[in-house]
């Protein structure tokens, strides 16, 4: 959509993209529950991608995203996310990172998966 070839928009209009905002992901995560839903019954159904069937989604998605970013903020996760997903498209675009570093700079350490695993579980034993 915005990365599909080397002269699409996210490509030409990088300044939008890099790093992938927050509300991007949101929506492709949205269309991502709207593809599953038309697969729901085993046999496919068109179902209208719309903001009156796919707001409320959309905004949980968002929601969860921001929350996730509040709760890794020590770590900028979300952050990585963000620079990882704009690589990602460049790449399979037919492009190079604008980033002159490697990709494993950007790789999340063990040690911050192992923290965010840590203070999942906590808050899930507060929630029982």
């Amino acid at each position: 959509m915005w990365f599909a070839n080397r002269h699409d928009e996210g490509v030409i209009h990088h300044k939008y993209f890099d790093p992938m905002p927050i509300k991007v992901i949101a929506l492709v995560l949205t269309a991502i529950e709207c593809c599953i839903d038309e697969w729901l019954q085993g046999l496919k159904e068109d179902i209208k991608f719309t903001s009156a069937t796919y707001g409320i989604v959309y905004h949980g998605h968002l929601g969860s995203l921001q929350c996730f970013d509040d709760r890794m903020a020590p770590y900028k996760l979300l952050e990585r996310i963000h620079t990882n997903l704009h690589d990602l498209a460049r790449f399979h675009a037919g492009v190079d990172t604008l980033t002159s570093t490697s990709s494993s700079a950007s790789r999340i350490s063990d040690a911050a998966f192992e923290d965010a695993i840590r203070e999942y579980r906590l808050e899930e034993q507060d929630d029982v």
